[in-house]
């Protein structure tokens, strides 16, 4: 009877020592470091600078909130080089914009259609009314569709003539980042 007792402490002193190796190998095991770029350079919403505004430069003929008179609504859209519509807030530099259209938006009630629910409705109206290519590094090209009248327009990035600021959310952090539209003086060419 008593090899019994012998033998069990025996066989508990070697699984202990077992257990004991295994977790000192398994504790001298290299673990993976997955690093994380957050600097990304496609990163829309400027997160390394997410303490401070973001700048953005625009002309001053550019308006970011465009004015509604009365029915009336006028809205700018920016085209990069392939005729794409892009969005300032997410480009950040007015430098690859490649032409900007400001369009004019009505109700045409002498024209009415029927919507999907059976009511008459006013037509719908957009007409673009002026447009500005950029033609050099610091001209626009302004075209007045009421009159065709062309304008060479000169920039002038030093001068701020207004500011706009609005607020996004960044979607990764939740944060609200402030954007800040600096509008800087364009003035024609004589």
């Amino acid at each position: 009877m008593n090899k019994i007792p012998l033998i069990t402490i025996a066989f508990l002193i070697s699984v202990s020592q077992l257990f004991a190796q295994d977790k000192k190998e398994k504790k001298d095991e290299k673990v993976p470091v997955y690093n994380y770029n957050t600097d990304d350079p496609m990163d829309a919403f400027n997160r390394l600078n997410a303490n401070n505004a973001t700048y953005i430069y625009v002309p001053e003929f550019y308006s970011l909130l465009p004015p509604k008179i009365m029915d009336t609504t006028y809205k700018y859209e920016c085209y990069d080089s392939r005729d794409s519509i892009i969005w300032l807030t997410q480009i950040h530099d007015i430098t690859e914009v490649r032409f900007i259209s400001l369009f004019k938006s009505y109700p045409d009630s002498a024209h009415m259609y029927t919507d999907v629910y059976g009511v008459r409705q006013p037509l719908p109206v957009s007409s673009i009314i002026r447009r500005y290519d950029r033609v050099g590094d610091d001209k626009w090209m302004s075209i007045d569709y009421k009159t065709n009248k062309y304008t060479t327009l000169k920039e002038s990035r030093t001068y701020i003539v207004r500011t706009d600021t609005i607020l996004v959310t960044d979607p990764m952090t939740n944060k609200e980042l402030p954007l800040i539209y600096c509008y800087y003086k364009v003035e024609p060419v004589k």
